[in-house]
């Protein structure tokens, strides 16, 4: 894998961990785990606004960049534009968006950083204005680098959990006739496989390293 943070894009890493999932329209994506050394560590605001960003860059400063930003990392629509999206759940987003403009971002030790949102910039994207509060934060240098959705930092220990997760799983309910069955035996729990992560795993690809 190759390791941007040799290169000083984040800091220097002493430690990293990564696993590959599928969604289920078979994109492999990867849940990636960097420790940074002591003197790297995003302990402050100020730190974090220097390597994440959460607003639309202009376009006269960096067009690359904020055509990136404009078609790979804005979320939705979703809530009354689009009651159907896959992130609702029970009439709210689940990725808790749109979120709340902040002229400042605000350091959360339990889960995700609350990051600068602006409101000033705008853009005109998936058929509606979309401003700041719709950007999913980045790293520009990653972002750049890639050109693909790169997105999110988080400090907690629960980032842990979320990157041994666990694979998809699809629920199938069996019936044979008048037979009847419980609930719990109804559903089976079934490990969901496309076709590119079978491919993935006949070609002996890592689905995770250290």
């Amino acid at each position: 894998m190759d390791d941007p943070t040799v290169r000083g894009a984040l800091g220097k890493s002493i430690a990293q961990v990564y696993t590959i999932e599928f969604q289920k329209h078979g994109l492999p994506h990867a849940h990636i785990l960097i420790v940074l050394q002591e003197a790297d560590k995003f302990s402050t605001s100020d730190h974090i606004d220097k390597f994440v960003h959460a607003e639309i860059p202009l376009s006269i400063e960096n067009p690359q960049l904020h055509e990136i930003v404009t078609k790979c990392l804005m979320h939705g629509p979703c809530g009354i534009d689009n009651p159907g999206a896959p992130c609702m759940e029970a009439g709210q987003c689940k990725k808790m968006f749109p979120k709340e403009f902040r002229t400042e971002t605000t350091m959360n030790a339990s889960v995700y950083h609350l990051y600068r949102r602006c409101p000033s910039d705008t853009t005109f994207g998936r058929g509606r204005e979309m401003d700041n509060r719709f950007v999913v934060p980045y790293n520009p240098y990653l972002l750049l680098k890639y050109n693909a959705h790169i997105n999110e930092v988080c400090t907690s220990l629960r980032v842990v959990k979320y990157i041994y997760k666990g694979f998809d799983c699809a629920n199938i309910v069996l019936s044979a006739g008048q037979v009847q069955y419980n609930e719990i035996a109804n559903y089976i729990d079934a490990q969901y496989v496309s076709t590119p992560e079978a491919m993935w795993q006949l070609l002996g690809s890592h689905m995770h390293d250290l």
